[in-house]
């Protein structure tokens, strides 16, 4: 297992659902759920993709993409965002900061594997 992806999400289901597609595609997920902990982990192990809740609780996704951004070790990881279609601001301020993507909760879920593969099958 030489690829990572670091996940940002703490809904169970959600996660459970991404481990298991990676573990498919013989890649191996890696938890973090606070921007500190996202950070130092994407420095230190340089996954093949982040994938981030924008609704998780206690990060500022804007702040977080925009510090992974500015950093030559992370700057060209690929972030994946996702959040109800509603919050149409919170979307457009992940995009604004640098997410490769950002993507409503429905098209994140019914796609998972695809968009998982784009990143980790290549």
């Amino acid at each position: 297992m030489n690829k990572k992806v670091i996940i940002a999400a703490n809904n169970m289901i959600f996660t459970s659902k991404i481990m298991t597609i990676l573990d498919g595609m013989d890649a191996e997920g890696i938890k973090a759920i606070r921007s500190d902990d996202i950070f130092n982990k994407a420095q230190e192990i340089r996954p093949d993709l982040i994938i981030i809740d924008l609704n998780l609780n206690g990060i500022e996704a804007p702040a977080l993409i925009n510090k992974l951004r500015s950093y030559g070790a992370t700057e060209e990881i690929p972030i994946v965002c996702y959040s109800p279609h509603v919050l149409k601001d919170q979307m457009k301020a992940a995009k604004t900061a640098g997410a490769t993507e950002v993507l409503p909760n429905a098209r994140m879920t019914s796609r998972m594997g695809k968009i998982l593969g784009k990143y980790i099958d290549n």
